[in-house]
């Protein structure tokens, strides 16, 4: 399928962050804000999993090699990502996932690999820029921060299994 099923997979995950926008009143109506968040959440999470995949299967075309340092950046900063999202609200949420989308971005530099993490950086630092005009409540308490740091353990133990690739230098 060469690019097909990245560019598919790509339109989908894009799609899914605008067409929601108009019937997101509709949708919190039928299903209850918990309902829709759950449900949009889940959508989100198995949209970016196909597109990370479709990714990985898309022709390698390197932009710039790969160094070990690059994977060093990538494991410092997850672990502030995750922290971020834990802890910050909305605007927790896209900074974690512009240190996400920006590390990664950095770490791979193969064609495919740098439109994901390029499109996931900006819409991640707009999303922030939104958020940080609202406010930022930073929620510290040791349930917080246990979830991160389970959930940075989990990411980091399980990326060879899930994602194909060690994070390991």
């Amino acid at each position: 399928m060469e690019w097909g099923e990245f560019i598919l997979a790509l339109a989908a995950f894009l799609g899914s962050h605008v067409i929601p926008a108009r019937f997101r009143e509709p949708l919190v109506a039928a299903l209850g804000r918990r309902g829709y968040l759950i449900g949009y959440s889940l959508l989100s999470l198995a949209l970016l999993y196909w597109l990370i995949l479709a990714a990985g299967r898309a022709p390698h075309v390197e932009l710039w090699p790969q160094w070990g340092w690059m994977r060093w950046l990538v494991n410092i900063a997850m672990p502030v990502a995750v922290l971020a999202a834990a802890v910050g609200g909305m605007a927790g949420l896209m900074a974690g996932f512009a240190l996400w989308g920006g590390a990664h971005l950095v770490a791979n530099g193969d064609l495919a690999h740098v439109i994901l993490f390029g499109l996931l950086l900006a819409y991640a630092l707009f999303g922030l820029a939104v958020g940080l005009r609202r406010g930022v409540a930073l929620r510290w308490t040791w349930p917080r921060l246990a979830l991160a740091v389970l959930v940075w353990l989990a990411l980091f133990h399980l990326h060879p299994l899930v994602i194909g690739v060690s994070p390991r230098p």
